[in-house]
């Protein structure tokens, strides 16, 4: 028979337990409001903005386009007159607004089936499509990263807080379906799920200038089927269009994101790129600034080849990829809106993640703070009282670039072990 010859220090154990224990569910409590606030919140101010859907909304350029191609007149979809038409017509609280179409041709091939939704519907079948895109993509993120309950609470209210998530709701924008997209590529990428990966990366045809970086990264790294899988998608949606738009469409299409009449509806002062930042100090020299920034955005296709490749070998070669060459994709994309910064979701994650890439406290404090600006108020103010009256200097902007260059620094110097 034994006794126990140190009662006090058992005592004192288990006292340490219980705090410990009380201090966690302290915790969880406090993760818990914050994501029910940051969904309150987002909810409420989805909610507030559907009186201004004719003055704000993106979605009549993707449904009216769908509605020409039911109606045999797939070809006016690229044009101004066609496309503004249309739109008014389905939506007279536009009263003569316009947006025009600049999704490729196989983008408005796998958007095309939302015209068979009734005009009076569409509004609420589509902010559903993107609210449940969202709340998929947190649940792909929550089992992809092995976040724990407290982790995927900050997580919801760091989303739902932010200006990408509000903006994207508000004026029906596609952010949450590429999110969703990019980390079911990633999960299906990291179960070596090829097929699956091909097919959830073929979304990028709805906004290729954001993925074709990482696209160049995969093929770096020698990940061909799923590219492959992904290109027969691509040409698949190639011939639906030309059924659907015809030469004259395609033509159009061309014509369009051509024309210097189409950069007010582009607004490319606004983004948070090297173009953007660019057109905002040198507004009347856009024929130059897209030259150039045309040039970089290639060069960047080829340097995330070339990441891919030095990094293929690697054991952590695709978390590689998502920290190294998607922050650089974006800012040096020829089209990013900040609701577009949804991508970077995963980026983020990796940088707090301690148990898959470690980063030292340095690194996430300065990700805490920089972030404060693309945080609900903030970033409206930002937008409203400073962007849209001219301010010169984009802060996203210069907050995006020095992550993305340290990013790929950290990954250059502290390369994954070699499997």
């Amino acid at each position: 028979m034994t006794t126990n010859e140190n009662p006090g220090e058992d005592q004192d154990q288990l006292a340490a337990a219980k705090k410990a224990q009380a201090k966690a569910r302290i915790e969880n409590v406090v993760a818990t409001l914050f994501a029910v606030l940051g969904v309150v919140t987002l909810g409420a101010l989805t909610y507030l903005s559907l009186p201004a859907f004719g003055g704000i909304s993106d979605l009549p350029e993707y449904y009216a386009p769908a509605k020409l191609i039911f109606e045999g007149n797939g070809a006016l979809a690229y044009t101004i007159a066609g496309i503004g038409e249309a739109q008014n017509k389905l939506f007279p609280a536009m009263s003569g607004r316009v947006v025009p179409l600049f999704v490729p041709p196989q983008g408005l091939a796998l958007l095309s089936p939302i015209g068979l939704i009734p005009p009076d519907l569409i509004r609420y079948a589509w902010k559903t499509l993107l609210a449940v895109s969202l709340g998929v993509s947190i649940c792909l993120l929550r089992k992809t990263f092995n976040l724990g309950y407290k982790q995927t609470c900050y997580l919801i209210a760091a989303i739902t807080l932010c200006d990408a998530a509000y903006n994207s709701l508000r004026i029906d924008q596609l952010a949450p379906v590429l999110l969703l997209s990019y980390i079911s590529t990633i999960r299906c990428l990291e179960k070596r799920q090829d097929i699956g990966a091909g097919l959830w990366l073929a979304l990028i045809v709805l906004k290729p200038q954001q993925f074709l970086p990482f696209v160049a990264y995969l093929a770096g790294t020698k990940r061909f089927k799923p590219l492959i899988v992904c290109l027969g998608v691509f040409l698949l949606l190639s011939i639906i269009a030309f059924l659907q738009i015809g030469q004259t469409g395609l033509a159009n299409y061309a014509a369009l994101v051509s024309a210097p009449s189409s950069l007010p509806f582009m607004q490319p002062e606004l983004t948070p790129t090297v173009r953007g930042q660019l057109m905002r100090l040198f507004p009347s020299a856009s024929a130059g600034i897209f030259a150039v920034t045309s040039a970089l955005y290639l060069a960047t296709i080829a340097f995330a080849m070339f990441v891919g490749w030095k990094f293929r070998n690697s054991q952590n070669c695709l978390l590689s990829g998502v920290l190294a060459v998607m922050p650089l994709a974006l800012v040096m994309s020829m089209h990013c809106h900040t609701y577009d910064l949804l991508l970077l979701v995963p980026t983020i994650i990796l940088i707090f993640n301690d148990s898959l890439v470690p980063f030292g406290q340095g690194w996430k404090l300065g990700v805490m703070f920089g972030a404060i600006a693309f945080l609900l108020p903030f970033s409206i103010e930002i937008q409203h009282n400073y962007l849209l009256k001219g301010g010169q200097f984009n802060p996203w902007f210069f907050l995006l670039l020095p992550l993305a260059i340290a990013l790929l620094l950290r990954v250059f110097r502290h390369p994954a072990k070699r499997s």
